[in-house]
């Protein structure tokens, strides 16, 4: 019973392994971009209030 379980998970998963793979990757470099925006939004930020003051 645990084999055929087993064969049947295998079955189902592999064919779409390469496609959630890639999926992964792409949240992957998504997130470092967001945290990059991040980065410079708060640079920004930083600039920005030097230049006009905190008012």
């Amino acid at each position: 019973m645990e084999t055929e379980l087993l064969a049947i998970v295998l079955g189902a998963v592999l064919p779409i392994y390469p496609m959630l793979y890639a999926i992964y990757q792409k949240i992957g470099r998504y997130d470092e971009v967001v945290e990059e925006f991040r980065k410079l939004r708060a640079e920004h930020e930083q600039h920005k209030e030097a230049y006009h003051g905190n008012g």
